[in-house]
């Protein structure tokens, strides 16, 4: 019973609030906060604020491996088309994501 996936894992139709369910239940607001850190380190001049040289390259970076990941997880109910609605939905969920 176990490897059984439950119904709504079977659909094939894009669905963006199962989408925002499994990305909210794999990441969890702090490991996305932790993540956007991370990220800013990587995007901050030594020198600078990331808020003042900020183009959101940060954000984007990790709205895009959310993204991703759910598109490898879940790749038939997933298709470019839906990114700008899977996008808008993710920067709802993590409102700290908006650019």
């Amino acid at each position: 019973m176990k490897y059984l996936r439950k119904y709504n894992e079977n659909i094939n139709s894009f669905d963006v609030d199962f989408a925002i369910a499994k990305i909210q239940e794999h990441f969890p607001f702090e490991k996305v906060k932790e993540m956007l850190d991370k990220e800013v380190l990587e995007w901050t001049p030594e020198n600078g604020d990331y808020s003042h040289f900020s183009n959101g390259e940060a954000e984007s970076a990790i709205i895009n491996y959310l993204i991703d990941w759910y598109s490898d997880k879940y790749p038939s109910s997933y298709s470019e088309e839906n990114q700008d609605i899977l996008m808008s939905a993710i920067q709802k969920c993590y409102n700290f994501l908006n650019y």
